[in-house]
């Protein structure tokens, strides 16, 4: 359960070190915005403290869904825990539940348990959100107390194959050949990271109305269920020419955790900025909304 209002967390508390997986910084880094959650009432001088630890924080690639501990204080055998959920998918997420564990110094776990973040709400993409975590007493590992060099991280179990997560309309609409396809296609691919929501491009064509439609795997790395309400997507041809670009409201699309699920997008005719396109190879990506 995430907590509010019933204790207070003082700033001199320890801080949490930069942890060891969110160190990587390269040039197809992003940065993050801070963004705070409606069901959290923060005062002013709270959100200052939160623009500070998110200053420190290192950039992360593209794609990641990561959390990084800020401070924590021990109340009667409670842990409780701040920390930031870092999503630099370039969509926004929600996430129902997660399966958090609190290392030691000698990177030992102490605490863990599943939580609901169906309070927290959507998460923008490339965002940071600071929440709160109450580890239990019975939620401990170990009666030691904890030290400042410290780290909170989703809990990765044993990580099943990647598979198809087929909406029931899709299930009607593919053949058997298809599917095995695109099973196949899965296969071949590099495996997701598990922290990474991504998009894959599967096949393109011109529609008889001189629409295009653009078929790509999303694909979810993390042991959780992601929701999908907007998707702002680009085609890119052989050239590197922009063919045609729009945003997709989405029902929400609901994407299972290890899954990958195929949909179609189709781009009207209007929409075409480049009707001799080469798409000897192609790409469709997520371009961020500046």
């Amino acid at each position: 359960m995430a907590l509010f209002g019933k204790k207070k967390m003082d700033d001199s508390f320890p801080p949490a070190p930069v942890q060891q997986e969110e160190m990587v910084q390269t040039d197809d880094t992003v940065r993050t915005k801070l963004h705070f959650s409606e069901e959290w009432d923060l005062t002013t001088k709270e959100k200052y403290v939160y623009q500070f630890y998110h200053r420190r924080l290192p950039q992360l690639k593209e794609g990641q869904l990561s959390i990084t501990g800020i401070k924590f204080l021990e109340e009667n055998g409670e842990l409780i825990v701040e920390a930031f959920i870092r999503n630099t998918v370039p969509q926004a997420l929600n996430l129902h539940e997660v399966d958090l564990i609190v290392f030691d110094e000698n990177n030992q776990p102490t605490a863990k348990n599943r939580f609901s973040l169906d309070l927290l709400g959507e998460i923008p993409p490339f965002s940071c959100t600071p929440w709160r975590f109450v580890f239990l007493a019975e939620d401990r590992l170990s009666d030691a107390a904890v030290s400042e060099k410290w780290k909170i991280l989703f809990e990765l179990k044993n990580r099943p194959e990647e598979n198809l997560d087929l909406d029931p309309a899709w299930e009607d609409r593919l053949t058997e050949d298809k599917k095995t396809q695109l099973e196949g296609m899965l296969e071949r691919l590099p495996k997701v990271g598990p922290k990474e929501v991504n998009i894959v491009g599967v096949e393109l064509k011109f529609l008889d109305n001189q629409s295009l439609e653009a078929v790509v795997l999303i694909r979810n790395g993390t042991s959780q269920e992601v929701q999908i309400g907007q998707l702002p997507l680009t085609v890119e041809d052989a050239a590197g020419d922009i063919v045609c670009q729009g945003q997709f409201n989405l029902p929400p699309l609901k994407v299972k955790p290890n899954s990958a699920k195929p949909w179609a997008f189709v781009y009207p005719a209007e929409l075409i900025l480049k009707n001799d396109a080469d798409f000897s190879s192609w790409r469709i990506f997520v371009k961020e909304n500046k």
